[in-house]
């Protein structure tokens, strides 16, 4: 048996018929969380402050010589 990953909006219709097809043709649909499914929302939500705080410029850069001297 050969596997094939497909990655698909859920809420896409046509694409919810199509993956109802395969599996009237015996295909078998095994369901992944996405990346984001796995994380704490509160943890989440602190990283995507930290990046717009950094886009902002609202952050201070410390190049690795300094660290380590």
């Amino acid at each position: 048996m050969e596997t094939m990953t497909i990655q698909f909006d859920k809420h896409n219709v046509a694409l919810q018929q199509l993956m109802q097809l395969f599996v009237t043709m015996g295909g078998r649909i095994i369901e992944q969380k996405t990346d984001a499914e796995d994380y704490d929302p509160e943890i989440v939500a602190k990283v995507k402050r930290g990046r717009e705080d950094f886009l902002k410029g609202n952050c201070v850069t410390i190049k690795a010589e300094e660290v380590w001297n």
